[in-house]
């Protein structure tokens, strides 16, 4: 009897408990750090599973469920839809960085350095995996993740099971994340590239008055080292750039899930 009991209550809890663990799975499916293809599936699974019984207790009671396969799969997709544009809104900040980094490296002449991103399993410049780590890292350092899965556990008491709709406010989020990550890429790479720009310039005013100069030899160098310099010049303040972007996409998450 008591077998059959708990077998009731399991099936009983099962739907809201497989809300909750894929309002989570999304999040950690997409988020920095969290969503790294580094991490092992398994170790994916398994602390989304963990994370998700952990928080079951916490979520407020009176979710209507579909009883039918259609809208069950619908409020599925609705759940995970809120954890993937949480930890996508996050993510465009590191593709901001590594785009700012792409284009110095192209400026420089550091084009040709590919290296494979384990993350995206796509090629990228030595410089943008060098940028991504070190957005990786301040994320790390400010907690990022932990405010991120804090922000998430608080959705399920503003925006509760089957109750989440997924209108403007949400495409405006994006939409603004998405600005915000294009911009952050313009200022890391614009101090660089304004130095390379003056420098070509330079260099095509010396090729008029010394034709005998061979200005594409002499270019390389010249644009390596001033970029390098440039970009130790200007890191610290990258990095307090990517910090207040951290904190923007936070904020604006909390204003529409929060």
């Amino acid at each position: 009897m008591n077998l059959l009991n708990s077998i009731q209550q399991i099936i009983e809890h099962a739907p809201i408990f497989t809300l909750v663990l894929f309002r989570i799975g999304g999040l950690i499916t997409m988020a920095p750090v969290l969503g790294s293809a580094r991490i092992p599936v398994k170790i994916r699974v398994l602390f989304a599973l963990v994370l998700s019984a952990a928080v079951y207790p916490m979520v407020p009671a009176g979710a209507v469920i579909p009883h039918s396969l259609p809208g069950l799969a619908f409020a599925i997709g609705v759940e995970m839809l809120i954890g993937i544009t949480m930890g996508f809104a996050l993510y465009l900040m590191l593709i901001g960085v590594q785009v700012g980094a792409d284009l110095v490296s192209y400026q420089m002449g550091l084009g040709m350095a590919h290296l494979v991103d384990p993350n995206t399993e796509l090629d990228s410049t030595v410089l943008s995996q060098f940028y991504l780590l070190t957005a990786t890292l301040i994320y790390v350092l400010m907690n990022g993740h932990i405010v991120l899965i804090r922000s998430l556990v608080q959705t399920f008491d503003t925006v509760p099971l089957m109750g989440a709709h997924i209108g403007i406010d949400v495409l405006n989020l994006l939409l603004s994340v998405l600005t915000n990550a294009f911009i952050l890429g313009i200022r890391v790479a614009g101090p660089a590239l304004a130095a390379i720009f003056l420098a070509t310039i330079a260099l095509g005013f010396i090729s008029r008055t010394m034709p005998q100069l061979n200005i594409l030899a002499a270019g390389f160098p010249i644009r390596i080292t001033l970029g390098l310099s440039l970009i130790v010049v200007s890191f610290g303040t990258i990095g307090i750039l990517f910090e207040d972007s951290i904190v923007f996409v936070l904020q604006s998450i909390g204003g529409i899930f929060i």
